[in-house]
């Protein structure tokens, strides 16, 4: 259910105000059904963010082809196919960041990512001065800004690229 209604949500024009009568039909229910199952919205979302952190791995999944894992999880979870869809995350992210409860699954979730990268980033051969655990929170940190980038078209850099400059420091 929580699939349907993610893939109806990613549908939607970026930025385009939304209520459960608008992806209940989706996950087949009616606005009511959903409110039965989850309350409200915002608990709606919350159980999406709960999703999206059960889907980060916890740890590689392809032994032996870590950087190809790697690759792949960045274009899967950090590109965004226009400044547009860039906008509408980045606007989630700041309605997020004013909850406490969806803020703490952020952390939560982003200290999820940062140890998967990490143990990714170990598999590599980085240099003896790079650590790991610091690195993943650097690419983080560069793949979001890439994000602020992208939603105002100021050169646009594909998360693959981002990893590529940063892999050329730290090997």
């Amino acid at each position: 259910m929580l699939d349907a209604i993610d893939a109806a949500l990613a549908e939607r024009p970026p930025m385009t105000p939304w209520a459960l009568r608008d992806v209940a039909p989706a996950a087949g229910m009616t606005p009511a059904g959903l409110i039965k199952r989850f309350g409200s919205k915002d608990a709606l979302l919350l159980a999406l963010a709960r999703r999206w952190i059960q889907s980060i791995p916890d740890g590689p999944t392809r032994p032996g082809d870590d950087l190809a894992e790697l690759r792949a999880y960045l274009d899967t979870h950090f590109a965004a196919p226009s400044a547009a869809a860039a906008v509408s995350g980045l606007s989630a992210l700041m309605r997020d960041l004013g909850s406490p409860a969806a803020a703490s699954l952020l952390r939560e979730g982003w200290s999820k990512q940062a140890r998967y990268l990490a143990a990714l980033l170990d598999h590599l051969p980085l240099r003896p001065d790079v650590d790991p655990h610091r690195a993943s929170l650097t690419l983080l940190d560069a793949l979001h800004g890439s994000l602020y980038r992208r939603a105002v078209e100021l050169d646009p850099t594909p998360p693959t690229r981002t990893l590529d400059d940063l892999l050329e420091g730290w090997t």
